[in-house]
Order: structure tokens, then C-alpha cells, then sequence
């Protein structure tokens, strides 16, 4: 058995959907921060975490009977939000997102693609980490 954990292990659900037409997934994860400075650090600067951010990143390929390619680019063009779940052997992150960037790359010796860029988004009715809870 191998001691790494492999990328093809790893999965994206877009709205319950597994998406399996999906190539190069990058899951950015960053905080903003906050100077907690005072004069009982030593002189020491101290800072805080504050607000999180999240930028999943990747390739869909537009192939034949996968609806995958026009349901992404349906989400883009309505700004309707969706709720992605990416699990790998880590662990699961799960957020409502809005897909930011739907990208087609139309090149003359590759299958027709995009690069979708998704990241949190306001919502009241999704069920990612990112949601309100009542």
C-alpha cells in the first residue's frame, strides 16, 4: 500500500453531483490578519487570524453526453450559488460557492476545456461550512 495520498482519490461534489470530468484541482486556503500588537508582546508584533478565503480551482473538459461543462457555465452566467464538497484523504471542506471564472480554452490540438474558478459566497439556503445555521 502506498504511503502517499494520490489526487485521483480525491473528490468534487458540485450540488450532490460527484464530478468525475474534472482534471488538476487546486484548493487555495488563506486568512486575512489582524495586529493584536501591545506593549506585553516583548516587542513582539502578534497577529491574529480573521476572516478566511477560498479559491478552488480547476479543469472540466467539454465532452459528449457529461453535463458537467454546461452546468458550470449555467452557474456562471446565473451567479446562482451551488454547494461544493471536496474530500480527499485529509479530510472534507464544503462551502456554497459562486462560480467567479468560467474560462474556455479553445486550443487547436487539446479537447475543448475550461478553468472554473469557484470561491464562498453569501447564502441562506446552501449547506457549506460558509451557511448560516438556524
Amino acid at each position: 500500500m502506498p504511503e502517499v495520498k494520490l489526487g485521483l482519490d480525491a473528490t468534487l461534489t458540485i450540488d450532490g453531483a460527484v464530478i468525475t470530468n474534472c482534471k488538476d484541482l487546486t484548493v487555495s486556503l488563506e486568512k486575512a490578519e489582524a495586529d493584536a500588537s501591545t506593549r506585553a508582546n516583548n516587542g513582539w508584533r502578534a497577529t491574529v487570524g480573521t476572516l478566511k478565503d477560498a479559491s478552488i480551482e480547476f479543469n472540466v473538459l467539454n465532452k459528449d453526453n457529461d453535463t458537467t461543462f454546461a452546468t458550470l457555465q449555467g452557474l456562471f452566467m446565473t451567479g446562482n450559488p451551488c454547494d461544493v464538497t471536496i474530500s480527499d484523504a485529509g479530510g472534507t471542506l464544503s462551502l456554497t460557492c459562486e462560480v467567479m471564472q468560467f474560462n474556455v480554452n479553445q486550443n487547436l490540438e487539446e479537447v475543448i476545456s475550461a478553468d472554473v474558478t469557484l470561491k464562498p459566497t453569501q447564502s441562506t439556503t446552501g449547506t457549506g461550512s460558509n451557511v448560516p445555521t438556524t
